[in-house]
């Protein structure tokens, strides 16, 4: 009786390890997220809303706030209309090599070259292999259920391509590769 007991005590005390465990890292995890802020702010929101949810002020330099996350230096930055509503959005970090460094892609300016106005994202990733990264996410004036994105595809050497889509994973208005 005393063995059952104590197996139960073990199991209970084991539980609750890997409950507290799997909290922390979950919580650690969600600390270190580079895209953490830039996920957080939509396209349309209040000033007053992100910051409320971000939790920090925005410093204004040249039109743009910058809301940087101190725990990760990864932020966003935004533009707002005359409304003080989000109006363009781009992932942030004074280094912007951390930002190309997020894609792990392996891409050549050929490949960019074979990628044509129009071209659906599906057809780029068929193309280039790997998921884009998006970076910039922007109010289209021209129709405003289908915001601009601009999406990266980088390799190691920070070469690589930036595409631009309009809509969420739509079509390919344009498409440049970078070479220092």
């Amino acid at each position: 009786m005393r063995r059952k007991s104590f197996l139960k005590g073990l199991l209970l005390v084991l539980i609750t390890l890997c409950f507290l465990t799997f909290t922390a890292c979950s919580q650690q995890a969600a600390l270190s997220d580079p895209f953490d802020f830039y996920n957080r702010v939509e396209l349309g929101a209040t000033k007053e809303q992100v910051e409320s949810d971000l939790g920090v002020t925005g410093v204004l330099s040249d039109g743009t706030y910058q809301y940087v996350d101190e725990t990760t230096g990864f932020g966003v930055m935004v533009v707002y209309d005359s409304g003080d509503a989000v109006n363009m959005k781009t992932i942030y970090n004074a280094d912007e090599t951390k930002i190309m460094a997020l894609s792990d892609a392996v891409v050549t300016e050929e490949q960019g070259s074979s990628i044509t106005e129009g071209m659906s994202y599906d057809d780029v990733v068929s193309l280039l292999g790997t998921e884009g990264i998006e970076i910039i996410q922007m109010v289209n004036p021209s129709d405003m259920d289908k915001p601009i994105h601009m999406m990266i595809w980088f390799n190691e050497d920070n070469t690589g391509l930036y595409v631009t889509f309009l809509g969420e994973k739509g079509l390919v208005l344009s498409v440049n590769y970078y070479n220092e």
